[in-house]
């Protein structure tokens, strides 16, 4: 549920500044999916935010931050660390 709480605030930067690439990850894969439908008729409120949400995501200019995507940022960030400095 927290994913979708930062989802719906639109607070992905904060969460990137964090590298928290665990929970970026899971906003990824939830924007990517999108809101069920069947949400729409359970709980149509939760549906359209989670729908203008997802739309903030992409006009935000997140599109391209997809689960797989986000892997590899972590990945990159991770070899960054390891590698030894020059002084």
């Amino acid at each position: 549920m927290e994913a979708l709480d930062v989802l719906l605030r639109g607070s992905m930067a904060d969460i990137a500044v964090a590298r928290d690439w665990e929970l970026l990850r899971e906003v990824a894969r939830l924007a990517q999916q999108d809101a069920q439908l069947a949400l729409a008729s359970t709980d149509p409120a939760l549906f359209s935010s989670w729908r203008a949400a997802v739309t903030k995501y992409h006009l935000k200019g997140w599109t391209h931050m997809t689960p797989e995507r986000v892997d590899a940022v972590r990945d990159r960030a991770n070899s960054y660390k390891n590698t030894p400095r020059v002084a």
